[in-house]
């Protein structure tokens, strides 16, 4: 496992790499089939997005990576908003051209989520993913594991927010457990917030 620190980065070509990744492995997260319909565009979409999702994170996150570049699992601070100017510095700006209106219905999705639900000494997963092809092989759940040691180890809180109801069962085989709900009622989207309690952690 590979392990980027803050003040550490990925190379330009690694974020492109993965932001594509995250195209084929977003294809049915709950919030970008609402906010872009058309499956190919939605891959396209998740590229750009994610783009600026991992820009942001370069150099100041944690980057949790397979060996064989099959996934990765970012942990940020929980109150390290991301914000409209983030989009901005996108490296790839023509995205803001092309899709800007599915980028306003993906944040009108997200506008629900409360970063203060966290404490200030909380961690998130934002995000993890793994290439389809390599799904099933227990590879983000290795990336989560070492991540939620590494934090919990240095005395912070690891927690994340979800949509999706497959992955909050998965998390709870990890250890989290839901303990705030926000809704989106146009997208009819419920964002939970989960928290690392190991107590809950289920024995495999």
């Amino acid at each position: 496992m590979r392990i980027i620190r803050p003040g550490e980065k990925l190379t330009g070509e690694e974020l492109r790499s993965f932001a594509k990744m995250a195209g084929r492995a977003y294809l049915d997260d709950p919030v970008h089939r609402y906010a872009t319909k058309n499956p190919k565009r939605r891959e396209q979409f998740v590229y750009h997005f994610m783009m600026e999702r991992l820009n942001t994170s370069n150099g100041t996150d944690y980057f949790y990576i397979d060996d064989e570049g099959r996934g990765i699992c970012v942990w940020r601070k929980a109150h390290n908003e991301y914000g409209v100017l983030d989009f901005l510095r996108c490296p790839d700006w023509l995205y803001l051209y092309w899709f800007w209106p599915n980028t306003l219905r993906t944040l009108a999705a997200y506008g629900p989520l409360d970063v203060k639900a966290f404490d200030d000494k909380t961690w998130i997963i934002s995000p993890v993913f793994v290439d389809p092809t390599h799904q099933g092989k227990g590879i983000a759940t290795t990336l989560i594991r070492q991540g939620i040691a590494d934090l919990t180890g240095a005395g912070y809180t690891c927690g994340l927010e979800a949509q999706d109801e497959r992955n909050v069962r998965f998390y709870e085989k990890l250890g989290f457990r839901t303990f705030r709900t926000d809704r989106y009622e146009k997208g009819n989207i419920t964002h939970r917030y989960m928290i690392y309690d190991n107590k809950s952690e289920e024995v495999k």
